[in-house]
Order: structure tokens, then C-alpha cells, then sequence
């Protein structure tokens, strides 16, 4: 080969490696808020990263420790692109609603996960039959702090019924309810729930409706509520006597609008959709998930680029 020849072929190679970079999608490392460590967010968090850095155009996820409304705030200021949170919290915030001081404006849900459901749950053999029988009755919601705990309080007031509130743990309530101490739960599971699954393999139960009224309202308030039914298959509950009709709000994904661009937030969520097996080994109520409920809509606003594969998908 000419010397001539040789420095055209080494021309034509770079030419070639240059445009074969600009074809590719520019690396963007990226932050993400997630739940602390020990709740049911961490694992799901820490698999969804692996996931994504395997995305074109996505570099490095590091995960930082967050948790509740400081997952929100992080991602409105722009401190990490990406974000867990449930979808009441995501709400609170764009309305700007206590513990928000500013309305978080820059926030945009990728798509939804799993959603916890407002379960009401008695023994099989209770005299309680309706909602409004829970008067006076000692009901465990979980520990003060908890989401569960200020829901139900708006679910007794709607009512109009005062009841013997209870804030153990899960574990220890389950305990105390074998043992007839408390009369009922109302409390937030996912389909499945450890806890209740070994309950009902203790000891038959009972779920009890929450009235129509009281879910309509509820949802005119607040869209990030949806109607579901709890649980999504009996089967799971070996001594559960039937399934009710109730709330659910579900994990979201948050991103910062302005640090996520379009191709980005349609490419991690067609690589969500596509590995959710990966996410199913970490949560099981992500096994066999119907994905379509990626696209739930929870009062919050959908990323154009997340839309875009709901859209193309056939899931809005």
C-alpha cells in the first residue's frame, strides 16, 4: 500500500469512528433518590439502576439515600434526574400541599410500579359487616408517621365513626390480632403481603368494603388514588374469604423534567417494561405484572417521552 493509500485508509477510519460517536447517544451519569435501606423501595431501586445503565445514553446510576418527600425535592431541585416515590407523595407536591412549602414544578412522573391498596381487614367471624361497624373497635393502621395512618384517619372522619386507633408495627399487630387483643387492620399491602399471607394461613379473615361514597370522594380530592381491588388474586390468601373493591396508590418513578430529555425517559421506560423479570426477582408483586399499569396515571405529569411508548404500546 502507498503511502498515500495508507494515510486516506487511516482518514476514512477516524471519519468512520466519528460519525459512529455521533450516532450514539451522549452519556448523561445520573442521580437517583431512593428509598432508605430496609423498606420495600431500596431493593426495587437498587435493581431499576442496573437496569437502566445498560441503557444507551445513560452512564453511571448512583443511587442516594432519600426516602419520602425528600426524594420530591431532590428531584425538583434538580439534585438527582431520577426518583421512587408513592404517588399521593408526587401529588402532595405538585399541588404543594404540607410538608411541601413551594409547589414542586419541575417534577414529571416516567411511569408507575406496584401499588400498595387500602386493605380492611377482620376475623372471619367478626360481628363487623360494614365500614361504619368499626366504630369503637381497636384498628391497627401502623405506626404514626406511616401514609396509612393519616388516610385512615381521613377514611373514619368521611365516615363518621371514631374507632380504638392502633400503631404497632405489622408484625407485632399481626401477633396481637391472633391473640383477639385488636379487632381489624386497615392498612396498605401490596398483593403480596408476607405478613398477611401468613395471617391467613393462621387464621380465616375477612375483608370489609370501604363504601363507594367514601372511594368517590376520595378520588375527586386527590387523583393519585385509583380504583382497585384487593388482592389481585385470592389464591395468594389461603384463609381470605373474598376480595373487596378499594384504594390503591402505587410507586412511581420521578424525573426532573429539564435534566431528562425525551429519548431518555423513552428509553428507560421501554427498558423497565422490558427487564421488569429483573425488578420481579426483588418485589414479588412485580411478577407476571401487568405492564400496561406502567401508563396508571396518578395526578401527575406524564414525561413526554415516557407518553410515547404508553402511546405507541397501546396503553393510553
Amino acid at each position: 500500500m502507498s503511502s498515500i493509500s495508507f494515510v486516506s485508509a487511516r482518514r476514512a477510519i477516524a471519519a468512520t469512528a466519528l460519525l459512529m460517536a455521533c450516532a450514539l447517544p451522549a452519556q448523561a451519569d445520573m442521580n437517583f433518590s431512593t428509598g432508605r435501606q430496609g423498606g420495600s423501595q431500596y431493593p426495587v431501586s437498587v435493581a431499576l439502576s442496573q437496569v437502566l445503565e445498560k441503557v444507551p445514553g445513560v452512564g453511571t446510576v448512583s443511587l442516594i439515600p432519600g426516602g419520602g418527600a425528600a426524594n420530591i425535592v431532590a428531584v425538583d431541585q434538580g439534585l438527582a434526574h431520577l426518583g421512587i416515590t408513592l404517588s399521593n407523595s408526587a401529588r402532595d407536591g405538585i399541588v404543594g400541599n404540607p410538608p411541601y412549602k413551594a409547589k414542586t414544578e419541575n417534577v414529571v412522573q416516567l411511569y408507575a410500579l406496584q401499588a400498595f391498596k387500602v386493605a380492611v381487614i377482620v376475623a372471619e367471624d367478626s360481628p363487623v359487616k360494614t365500614f361504619k361497624d368499626l366504630a369503637g373497635k381497636k384498628i391497627n393502621t401502623g405506626p404514626k408517621g406511616f401514609t396509612i395512618v393519616e388516610l385512615a384517619d381521613k377514611l373514619f372522619s368521611m365516615a363518621k365513626i371514631k374507632v380504638n386507633m392502633q400503631y404497632l408495627q405489622i408484625g407485632a399487630a399481626v401477633e396481637q390480632f391472633k391473640d383477639g387483643n385488636i379487632d381489624g387492620f386497615v392498612y396498605s399491602p401490596s398483593d403480596k403481603f408476607a405478613a398477611f399471607i401468613e395471617l391467613a394461613q393462621a387464621r380465616k379473615i375477612r375483608l370489609i368494603q370501604i363504601p363507594d361514597a367514601i372511594i368517590d370522594d376520595i378520588m375527586k380530592e386527590d387523583p393519585s388514588f385509583y380504583v382497585t381491588q384487593w388482592p389481585a388474586d385470592k389464591n395468594d390468601y389461603r384463609g381470605l374469604s373474598n376480595t373487596s373493591k378499594t384504594l390503591g396508590y402505587p410507586n412511581i418513578i420521578i424525573a426532573n423534567k429539564n435534566k431528562v430529555s425525551d429519548e431518555q425517559a423513552y428509553a428507560m421506560t421501554k427498558a423497565t417494561a422490558e427487564n421488569m423479570e429483573v425488578l420481579g426477582q426483588v418485589e414479588p408483586d412485580l411478577r407476571g405484572w401487568d405492564l400496561k399499569n406502567m401508563a396508571t396515571e396518578v395526578g401527575v405529569p406524564i414525561h413526554p417521552g415516557s407518553m410515547k411508548y404508553f402511546k405507541e404500546r397501546g396503553w393510553r
